[in-house]
């Protein structure tokens, strides 16, 4: 990806990215929505980010993986025995072009990034009553 340009829509992201990246990472995108199909995207710090009250995950694409950024390092400390040899740090995981996209695993931790922000919104409602 051209990282000297601003990046302002989806459709933009997806011309300044790789071929071969674009079908993981629309296969990506598509098991996400399915999870919390209310979620709109847009692009933030130059990357498709999911919003469902406040962040919830995002996705991107390097040379030879697509991303999924999980937004939340404590989350992904939950799935440490499904995340074993799967190439991950404390908030992302990146999966090869190729791969296998672990399908229920994405679901799971975007329902919990889901619950999490309904828990933060319910909060910050309550504080304002």
């Amino acid at each position: 990806m051209r990282m000297n340009i601003t990046i302002s829509s989806f459709a933009e992201y997806l011309q300044n990215i790789p071929e071969e990246s674009k079908p993981k990472l629309l296969e990506m995108m598509a098991i996400i929505k399915e999870a919390v199909p209310l979620a709109q995207v847009a692009i933030s710090y130059g990357i498709p980010t999911y919003k469902y009250l406040g962040t919830l995950v995002a996705v991107g694409v390097a040379k030879k993986h697509v991303a999924f950024y999980t937004m939340s390092s404590a989350t992904l400390s939950h799935f440490e025995v499904q995340l074993q040899g799967m190439d991950y740090s404390s908030g992302t995981i990146r999966f090869k072009f190729d791969a296998v996209l672990p399908k229920s695993l994405i679901q799971e931790i975007v329902k919990i990034r889901m619950e999490d922000n309904e828990f933060l919104d319910s909060e910050r409602k309550r504080r304002k009553k």
